[in-house]
């Protein structure tokens, strides 16, 4: 009974709805049809008056009048006009039958047929012109108009709107343009794996190459240093490498506060709010062994691995005696002090990989040389990363604060290439230096596969930070509703003003009708299942300045192979299986729990025996 009920109402409000539009239809077809016979006869006289000569037409008026006056009176007479200009009285039958007067009235006749056929086709392109101008004002009509905010265009416009600027970058991306400068000004691309990130990175690397600008390139997987790599001028930092450079964190600090600095990039402050005493005191420990063996001549990386996780508290208390390190490793608090070197071992695995021999190379001697045109590539591989992850995330952070220590320039172009930059720790100097590298010449490239990844490793706050401060977007496909709504929030939204159509319909047809009614709404220019549904390689983009978004297709060229990516290195086993020992000893002892602060608020205060002479406490007094 329902299904025959909703049929019904189908066919009412189907049938009604298309009576109506009939009746619209043919409403303004009659009126339509009416001008234009009214255009047609009006153009028929028109022309017809300029296609014949005032006196034929006078003519042709005499010539019906003397038909009618026969038509009365056979010998009716009438005042005529002859062709030489005098006036005379003739015969009306006269008239009719003189030759003059028929070849004026075929030539107005001719005339006629003429201007007739003009006036038809002048009237038909009339018809269609209205035509057009109706359907083009209805489609205005029922489109949204924009108002206000971002919009989305074609490559072509966003392309002529750039070159209209007459300030354009030698540096594209497939056939868009990109301003002059856009470079230092950053940019993110964002997408999910297989997306085209790494197309696009390589499609930039190119030019660079070509420009001949400096460039640091953060390479996980070694792709990059497989299809760039020139083993005459660029350098690998990557510890597993055979073609490593030489290195030792000496040449990179100049002073405590490069120590400091060193020490906190290479163990981050775990996400979340922690108890930090346990990471504070461990980079502390470091900070101060490294700076009192600066001096030393056989100072060495074995060295400062043996001297940090050597299980005599006596002989590092006295190393450190005069520090602000002497107390935290103290053989009165020895338990927290194995409790710290333990968290000192988490983090230095990656250290006694290193290769230092004589002549090491730095990061920030090179950052700081502008003769320099040759490449950095710091790179690892996938199943070892954990292992080089902090010593890594480390020598990003010295590069970027060697960046800021540079003097202003407005040709320098220092590239630094972060594809997968959630792989990393926590870069300390990274927000400072998409904040302020700008005006040193700093153009930093960040790819990630998802806005979540950069949230867990710098917070909400700072996730944010780095977002902002990359006024040049790409963004790839992402499957994650969640992501493509913020990513559909950076694209922008726009103010429109939009049309809405109702329909009345009812048994009396003076009561159908259309109602038309406008609007104002904020929509977004993409809508999140446009971003869901990209294909690989293609991407929306926004470029700075007051250019459209516009969608780009990436084409996949193959990597030309100009060196291998990775060559296994032989290490000295003698003093590296002693310093694995001592570091796997101290990884045996108890790790320090660090919980969450809230968590520990909440636990019920504890009395705690008296210790003496013991300014930390130990795991077990802690409880």
């Amino acid at each position: 009974m329902m299904d025959s009920e909703s049929s019904i109402k189908d066919f009412t409000r189907g049938g009604q709805i298309f009576l109506h539009n009939l009746r619209m239809v043919n409403q303004i077809m009659n009126r339509l049809m009416l001008a234009c016979l009214g255009f047609f006869i009006v153009s028929t006289i028109v022309l017809t008056y300029l296609l014949t000569t005032e006196y034929q037409l006078y003519l042709m008026y005499q010539y019906f009048v003397a038909k009618f006056y026969v038509l009365i009176k056979e010998s009716a007479k009438q005042i005529f006009v002859n062709p030489n200009g005098h006036t005379i009285q003739v015969y009306s039958s006269q008239i009719i039958h003189a030759d003059f007067v028929q070849h004026a009235l075929q030539a107005v006749f001719h005339a006629i047929v003429k201007a007739s056929v003009n006036s038809c086709i002048l009237s038909t392109v009339t018809f269609f012109i209205i035509y057009r101008q109706f359907k083009k004002r209805g489609r205005e009509q029922s489109q949204s108009k924009k108002l206000r905010g971002d919009e989305i265009a074609d490559r072509k416009v966003v392309n002529n709107q750039i070159h209209e600027t007459e300030k354009v970058s030698d540096i594209k991306i497939v056939d868009l343009q990109l301003p002059k400068n856009f470079e230092c000004q950053h940019t993110l691309i964002h997408g999910t794996t297989g997306s085209g990130k790494s197309v696009c990175i390589r499609e930039l690397l190119d030019q660079i190459r070509i420009r001949g600008d400096r460039a640091i390139i953060y390479d996980k997987s070694c792709s990059y240093v497989s299809a760039y790599y020139q083993k005459e001028k660029d350098i690998i930092l990557n510890p597993l490498d055979e073609r490593t450079a030489s290195w030792h964190l000496w040449d990179e600090c100049r002073d405590s506060a490069d120590f400091d600095s060193l020490s906190a990039a290479l163990m981050p402050m775990p996400a979340g709010s922690v108890d930090p005493f346990w990471i504070n005191a461990a980079r502390t420990i470091f900070s101060a062994t490294a700076r009192q063996m600066q001096n030393e001549k056989n100072r060495s990386m074995m060295n400062l691995l043996k001297s940090l996780l050597t299980a005599d508290l006596a002989t590092m208390e006295n190393f450190l005696r005069g520090t602000e390190a002497e107390t935290l490793v103290s053989e009165k608090i020895e338990k927290t002090a194995v409790s710290i070197k333990s968290v000192l071992s988490t983090f230095l695995k990656g250290l006694k990989y290193v290769k230092d021999t004589e002549n090491p190379f730095s990061i920030r001697k090179w950052v700081q040389d502008d003769k320099q045109s040759n490449w950095l590539f710091i790179s690892s591989l996938s199943d070892r990363h954990e292992t080089l992850k902090p010593l890594i995330s480390m020598w990003l952070d010295l590069a970027a604060n060697a960046l800021m220590s540079l003097t202003s320039s407005d040709s320098r172009r220092i590239w630094i290439i972060l594809d997968e930059l959630p792989s990393l720790h926590k870069l300390p100097y990274l927000p400072e230096c998409f904040a302020e590298s700008r005006k040193f010449g700093g153009c930093l490239v960040a790819g990630l596969q998802s806005i979540a990844q950069l949230r867990k490793i710098y917070g909400e706050n700072g996730a944010e930070e780095i977002s902002s401060l990359c006024n040049s977007r790409i963004f790839f496909r992402t499957p994650s509703s969640r992501t493509a709504r913020w990513v559909s929030e950076e694209l922008g939204q726009s103010e429109i003003e939009e049309t809405k159509e109702g329909i009345s319909y009812s048994e009396s047809a003076m009561r159908s009708g259309i109602s038309i009614s406008k609007q104002e709404s904020s929509k977004h220019i993409v809508n999140t299942s446009e971003i869901m549904r990209l294909n690989n390689l293609e991407a929306y983009i926004r470029i700075p300045g007051e250019f459209p978004i516009t969608k780009i297709k990436l084409k996949y060229k193959q990597p030309a192979c100009m060196a291998d990516p990775f060559i296994l290195r032989t290490i000295n086993e003698r003093n590296f299986n002693e310093v694995s020992s001592l570091m796997e000893s101290a990884s045996n002892k108890p790790m320090p729990i660090m919980r969450p602060i809230e968590e520990q608020n909440q636990k019920k205060p504890r009395q705690y025996k008296k210790i003496k002479a013991n300014p930390t406490p130990t795991l077990e007094e802690l409880g």
